[in-house]
């Protein structure tokens, strides 16, 4: 069992839109059910899921991996949006 396997068990944020989030204290954040990634910045990270697309913002902000329409951000995330 992976780390991921239980992140998907235990997250519910979004679920009736397609994707799940958990942030971890503001310095990361692990995103499920994405289907493409949108945008990769600095202070800005955005994926589409099947109905919304998911925003995260901050400093120094980076996509450590990205595996099985799952992905992790890392920097100072300030901030979370869900867009339609």
């Amino acid at each position: 069992m992976s780390m991921f396997d239980d992140i998907r068990r235990s997250a519910a944020a979004g679920v009736k839109y397609g994707y799940s989030a958990v942030l971890f204290g503001g310095n990361a954040a692990y995103v499920d059910g994405i289907t493409r990634v949108l945008e990769i910045g600095d202070g800005r990270v955005a994926f589409a899921s099947e109905k919304r697309v998911i925003a995260f913002t901050g400093e120094n902000l980076t996509v450590t991996r990205i595996e099985d329409g799952g992905a992790i951000v890392r920097g100072r995330i300030c901030g979370f949006a869900e867009e339609s």
